[in-house]
């Protein structure tokens, strides 16, 4: 049996920081098209690196960006820069400090103004510094990123309103499940987190009747993290009252529920709240 320790978090990440572009490019591509059931200790660490690039290394993530827009030929693998944390994070963390990189590579690579389209309204609303919003904005192709958006995605959405919880559980665990290019495919995605928050905001019974028919159908760490740190924690209102309640009788019933409940984060909820459901979910701790 092997008996070689797995490598720390530095090392993984001392690891990824000394790849070359070409090779992030690889790595972009593998976690753009690796879906959340699949999902490895290796794929969840290339993530964590791209979440934190843009700004924690600034210079790095234009050049990551320029080798993508060189060697990618999927422009839904490009977009995703745009669509997920890196191009904005990059832009509002350090805009000021890369917009001139960026306006040579736009001469470089006229790809990027199309690229720049995707984030033109964060830009436009989010930057502080005029200067640079107006730097940014004048390689920034709207037009030509929302034709792209427009013929890429599918327009055909699901109301998920008028659908059963016995319908929805499954559907809810098919779209989270996706690759993050699988998601960008069509608005479904989008419209799902949407119907959840309003959900959570207006009907946390009903939101806490998905979760239970969720735990029901699945199994999946990954999704149930997911489930966990979203939508039953989004529903547990900061005071006691019903919704409550219902949460420490459902742990009481159902085992699987009491697991799902120890991956919840207590975080501004009342000491009245926190004690129930501390007590609720037992020794269970994720």
């Amino acid at each position: 049996m092997d008996q070689t320790p797995a490598p720390s978090e530095e090392d993984v990440q001392a690891r990824l920081k000394a790849l070359s572009p070409d090779d992030l490019v690889r790595a972009w591509r593998e976690i753009g098209t690796t879906g959340l059931k699949e999902q490895t200790d290796g794929t969840h660490a290339v993530l964590m690196y791209f979440d934190r690039l843009g700004h924690d290394d600034p210079e790095r993530a234009v050049s990551f960006i320029e080798a993508l827009l060189e060697r990618e030929p999927d422009d839904a693998l490009v977009a995703l820069t745009a669509q997920e944390k890196l191009l904005g994070q990059l832009l509002q963390f350090n805009g000021p400090r890369i917009a001139g990189a960026l306006q040579e590579l736009a001469m470089r690579r006229p790809r990027l103004r199309w690229l720049m389209g995707g984030v033109y309204w964060s830009i436009s609303g989010g930057l502080e510094d005029k200067d640079t919003k107006r730097r940014l904005l004048a390689i920034a192709d709207k037009e030509a990123y929302r034709a792209w958006d427009d013929s890429y995605k599918s327009r055909e959405t699901i109301d998920f309103a008028a659908l059963p919880v016995a319908e929805l559980a499954p559907l809810w665990v098919e779209i989270n499940s996706r690759s993050p290019l699988g998601k960008e495919k069509d608005k479904n995605w989008s419209e799902l987190f949407d119907f959840q928050s309003e959900l959570v905001n207006n009907d946390p019974l009903k939101a806490l009747d998905l979760v239970k028919a969720i735990v029901d159908i699945e199994d999946n760490p990954s999704v149930l993290g997911l489930l966990a740190a979203g939508m039953l924690e989004d529903l547990i209102p900061a005071k006691d009252g019903p919704v409550v309640e219902a949460v420490v009788a459902e742990a009481a019933r159902n085992p699987r529920f009491r697991h799902l409940l120890g991956g919840v984060w207590f975080y501004g909820m009342s000491p009245e709240v926190t004690e129930k459901l501390e007590k609720a979910r037992e020794s269970v701790r994720w």
